[in-house]
């Protein structure tokens, strides 16, 4: 009877985690978070018998070598509140920045600058109507600030102002700072959230991971900076 139930136990089979973030129960930002677990197949596993627990075999070193080389990152996934307040630091940065900027060159070049009656979301749009140059050239130096922010800032070195401010770090899938070339996919996926009515940011008060759809389509995630 006991070589029946040896013989019809199956062999357990390695499972391999994808590059996500997983966790146990609903995220919040208190709970911990796996931001990736690289497991391979071939780690030495061994089939068990049913109820005989088989002896404890050591790992090839080639095994013991991916695991050293591929460590499960736990970090704690950054909540919606904390988020949209570095955001709004980092808008409020850019904007003022940017704002001198325009100021400085058209003060430069003699052109009327709008009174603050004057000012306000119909004369934007009116100056993109009429394709004033003014209206345009600001428009584009603060995309083209926005970007360059969050590039260098975001992209490169994993934070912005406002999430160091608030204890936020930006990463990759790898566990590191997006770099230049993920961080541009970030921007322009980040500007597809906003085109959207603000409901790509909303998307993470409801993920699992607190990832907003920028987030999703860039393959990186907003953590609270433990370091």
């Amino acid at each position: 009877m006991a070589g029946a139930e040896r013989r019809a136990n199956p062999f357990r089979v390695p499972i391999k985690i994808p590059n996500k973030l997983a966790a146990a129960a609903p995220c919040s930002h208190n709970v911990r978070v796996t931001s990736y677990a690289a497991v391979l197949e071939g780690t030495g596993v061994q089939p068990e018998a049913a109820g005989t627990p088989s002896p404890a075999r050591p790992l090839p070193e080639a095994a013991r070598t991916r695991g050293r080389e591929k460590p499960i990152l736990r970090v704690r996934a950054a909540g919606f509140p904390r988020r949209m307040a570095a955001a709004f630091v980092d808008l409020l940065l850019v904007a003022l920045v940017s704002t001198a900027a325009a100021t400085g060159a058209a003060l430069a070049l003699g052109v009327h600058l709008p009174t603050a009656k004057e000012f306000g979301p119909d004369f934007v749009m009116a100056g993109l109507l009429d394709r004033n140059p003014m209206v345009a050239g600001a428009l584009g130096l603060l995309l083209g600030m926005s970007a360059l922010y969050q590039v260098y800032l975001g992209g490169i070195l994993g934070q912005t102002v406002g999430k160091h401010l608030f204890g936020l770090r930006v990463i990759s899938s790898q566990g590191q700072a997006p770099g230049p070339l993920l961080a541009c996919v970030r921007f322009a996926t980040m500007t597809l959230s906003l085109s959207l009515a603000g409901l790509g940011f909303l998307w993470c008060i409801f993920d699992r991971e607190r990832r907003a759809l920028h987030d999703h389509l860039s393959g990186t995630y907003v953590i609270l900076d433990e370091r």
